[in-house]
């Protein structure tokens, strides 16, 4: 489970890399978000939310991985799943049934005519 700083700090690294590519950052700029950059990224990195292909004395250069994604919409939607309401449940049903016996209604109408 992420902290509210981390997982901030994981949506801003999803921004930057959205199209899936790696980037360069800088740490300057990365620091203006938090003073434990380091912590945070060696902690997404080893939870393979994000990938690191090197880190030098200025930059990074990382890549957010699917399991990061999936965790960042999860965190936007809350974690619950849509789920039909029970008036809408009774109208399926009725429309399912009403249609069904039309059908064979009229299967059986052309049954009796041929």
């Amino acid at each position: 489970m992420l902290d509210k700083q981390t997982s901030k700090f994981l949506k801003v690294i999803a921004k930057i890399c959205e199209d899936g590519s790696y980037k360069i950052i800088e740490k300057s700029f990365l620091s203006a978000y938090t003073a434990s950059v380091d912590q945070m990224i060696r902690f997404l990195q080893d939870n393979e939310m994000i990938d690191v292909k090197y880190s030098d004395e200025g930059v990074y250069c990382l890549s957010v991985l699917p399991k990061g994604r999936v965790t960042i919409e999860t965190a936007r939607t809350g974690g619950r799943n849509p789920k039909i309401g029970n008036r809408n449940l009774l109208i399926l049903i009725g429309v399912a049934f009403l249609a069904s016996f039309i059908g064979a209604f009229l299967g059986t109408l052309l049954a009796g005519v041929f």
